[in-house]
């Protein structure tokens, strides 16, 4: 199907393309359907793009590119909604605020968007222990690390996001 937007005029979507969210986003509970768009050039950056509002899309990235400690605790309620058996087989995105300047760059670490890529289901949980901001500085750690004082910090060895089951 042929799909206006704003931002990438028609764009071309199959089917198979489509990541439904039964519940949508928060504060956007009349969008369901969306498509991740990818380009190499804006890498590690997606778009989420909105397949029934054109001028609906969000830039999105794997949270471990800013923090490398993430973890999520996600019950069997989490997978249930998306149709998984296992936290291996989801992948999680945090929603970006671009800014002007590189340091006011933010990410929603507290409303991670979940995804099951093969069933093509998308929700949006709220981590709600405290530990986590709506307004986490993407760069923050890399920032930090380039400040003379901080520049003698060894590189965590383990930066992917962990997904932890709670039963």
């Amino acid at each position: 199907m042929l799909v206006q937007t704003s931002r990438f005029g028609e764009i071309e979507v199959k089917d198979d393309q489509i990541i439904s969210f039964p519940s949508g986003l928060i504060g956007f509970s009349e969008d369901h359907r969306f498509v991740i768009r990818e380009d190499e050039a804006a890498a590690p950056f997606r778009w989420l793009q909105s397949i029934d509002s054109e001028d609906l899309a969000f830039v999105m990235i794997e949270p471990h590119v800013s923090i490398s400690n993430y973890e999520l605790e996600l019950t069997n309620d989490h997978l249930k909604k998306l149709h998984a058996e296992k936290t291996e087989d989801l992948s999680v995105y945090s929603l970006v605020t671009m800014a002007k300047k590189m340091e006011d760059v933010t990410i929603n670490l507290q409303g991670p968007l979940l995804f099951n890529l093969e069933k093509r289901l998308g929700i949006q949980i709220i981590v709600q222990d405290g530990r986590y901001s709506t307004r986490h500085s993407l760069f923050a750690e890399k920032l930090k690390k380039s400040t003379p004082e901080s520049s003698s910090q060894e590189e965590p060895e383990n930066s992917s996001t962990s997904l932890e089951q709670a039963v």
